[in-house]
């Protein structure tokens, strides 16, 4: 059985930790020209030679983040999966933080589940768009995010390191309009 409930910073003294990880077999691959009269940007969809792994831990209540809100789905008892996301009011959307299934448990609907709950708390809170930050390396989110109605709307070639496009890991922002 699966059940999704809130959970608060406050009852996590010693802080909530989450653990990152995925495997692809396909990225985009990056190029960036500058022109006399502009930038051209270009994603290509590639094949990894060997299947890419990333494994990293984090805390889900990082203090720069105001007002996050915050659910976990059990499933049968066991924690599966969490999401966290807050208002950015200063340009009214919903920043999707962290949305994370475990291995175990995915390809079960949950991820679906949770992006519902983000699309019902965005359309309660009546911001304009919802978005998000992935890697141009984790093609199965990527995959996810445009089943769910994201669009590529942004980059940043060097946002983790300044050789992110060699290490095929060049953060994207992905974004879905709401109706106003």
């Amino acid at each position: 059985m699966i059940q999704i409930k809130r959970i608060y910073k406050e009852n996590f003294p010693q802080g909530k930790k989450i653990i990152y990880q995925y495997s692809s077999n396909n990225y985009y691959d990056v190029s960036f020209k500058e022109r006399e009269n502009g930038w051209t940007v270009d994603f290509t969809l590639k094949h990894f030679d060997m299947p890419f792994h990333k494994y990293l831990e984090g805390e889900i209540f990082e203090d720069h983040i105001e007002d996050i809100e915050c659910y976990i789905v059990e499933f049968n008892g066991e924690e599966a999966g969490i999401v966290s996301f807050n208002h950015e009011k200063w340009h009214h959307v919903l920043r999707i933080n962290d949305i994370h299934i475990d291995q175990a448990y995915q390809q079960q609907g949950i991820g679906s589940k949770l992006m519902a709950l983000v699309k019902k708390r965005a359309a309660e809170v009546g911001v304009r768009a919802i978005v998000l930050e992935t890697q141009t390396s984790n093609f199965p989110a990527i995959q996810f995010y445009r089943k769910h109605g994201f669009h590529l709307i942004g980059c940043d070639l060097i946002s983790y390191s300044n050789k992110d496009i060699d290490k095929r890991e060049v953060r994207i922002e992905m974004g879905l309009v709401l109706e106003s």
